[in-house]
């Protein structure tokens, strides 16, 4: 395998409830922009596409097309799940994504998680 460390679980979990009280002001941004969610993922492109070949088989057959991360992240920047669908990769594969999501840092935001969908293109 390409990846080692922790393994992002794949149950994103209930929505957050969310409460915010304007009077009170906030620490920063409430939750992230489109933007920043492709500066925290798209370096990772080349430790997807090194996923999806060290997973395939000897023949080269894997994961291929489109694969979708959709993924909570906590305000201090860091995902806490992760779920990886579409590509058609196996299991060693959707871990091995998994292993690449959960190095990603976002830009710190006030408020509750945020749900949050990437995706990327195997050949």
């Amino acid at each position: 395998m390409v990846e080692t460390g922790p393994v992002l679980t794949e149950d994103l979990g209930p929505p957050p409830s969310m409460e915010l009280d304007m009077t009170q002001g906030t620490q920063g941004p409430m939750g992230l922009e489109t933007g920043q969610i492709r500066r925290a993922m798209d370096p990772l492109l080349p430790r997807m596409a090194a996923c999806a070949e060290a997973t395939a088989d000897a023949n080269g057959h894997g994961a291929r097309g489109r694969v979708n991360v959709r993924m909570r992240v906590h305000g201090d920047g860091r995902p806490v799940a992760a779920r990886v669908s579409g590509g058609g990769g196996t299991g060693e594969f959707v871990i091995c994504v998994r292993r690449v999501v959960a190095s990603a840092r976002f830009d710190r935001f006030a408020g509750p998680d945020v749900f949050a969908t990437w995706g990327f293109d195997v050949d």
